[in-house]
């Protein structure tokens, strides 16, 4: 019976020194830190499931390949530079689609130019919901960001010029304070959830 603990702990370590990451910088992008790395990687300890399968999302493979004896790091770096890409491309060509409609559309009603307002916070969605395993918290924080405060100015300018125009709605903004208070809570938890894990781990290890 092959050693599934010290393959996988050796994949680690290979695909981290194929991107040319150090272990601080590693650490870094998965919300770990680099003593975490370092254990896992010696093959000390392993971090559970969900968090290898954020890994292998965060190298574009498979858990079949994490845990591959006769899998060459090589091979799975090529792979996982192909799945990144992919997914960079999708992040763009779904961003790409949502102008194209909204450039329609205003072709067919150019008194309609609200349309590009709300193709802002459609696209920053997408890119953050498709793009979501290259992208660490801070980046996601942004993205979600500035969906909201884009979406908010969206509703806005439809509100003020094409439903009530008499009437400004501007104390709508005031949504977005607490609605940002709430976007980094919850990017907080996430990245604290984490590092809880990485605790457990730790003290399943000794």
């Amino acid at each position: 019976m092959k050693d599934v603990k010290s393959i996988v702990s050796k994949n680690l370590g290979a695909l981290r020194k194929q991107r040319g990451l150090t272990q601080a910088e590693l650490a870094e992008k998965l919300n770990y830190s680099d003593k975490a790395i370092s254990r896992w990687e010696k093959g000390d300890t392993l971090p559970d499931l969900n968090v290898l399968y954020d890994i292998c999302q965060f190298y574009g493979i498979t858990m079949n390949d994490l845990v591959g004896e006769e899998c060459e790091a090589e091979k799975i770096d090529e792979s996982a530079k192909y799945a990144k890409l992919y997914r960079i491309w999708m992040c763009a060509l779904s961003g790409a689609v949502i102008m194209l409609f909204a450039v329609i559309l205003f072709l067919y009603r150019p008194d309609f130019w609200i349309v590009f307002m709300w193709a802002l916070p459609l696209t920053s969605a997408v890119v953050c919901i498709s793009g979501r395993s290259l992208f660490n918290w801070i980046v996601k924080f942004i993205l979600v960001s500035f969906t909201m405060w884009t979406t908010i100015l969206a509703v806005y300018l439809h509100m003020l010029f094409f439903i009530v125009p008499q009437e400004n709605f501007w104390q709508i903004f005031i949504l977005g304070v607490p609605l940002q208070a709430i976007a980094f809570l919850s990017q907080m938890m996430v990245k604290h959830r984490y590092k809880k894990q990485e605790i457990t781990n730790d003290n399943d290890g000794e």
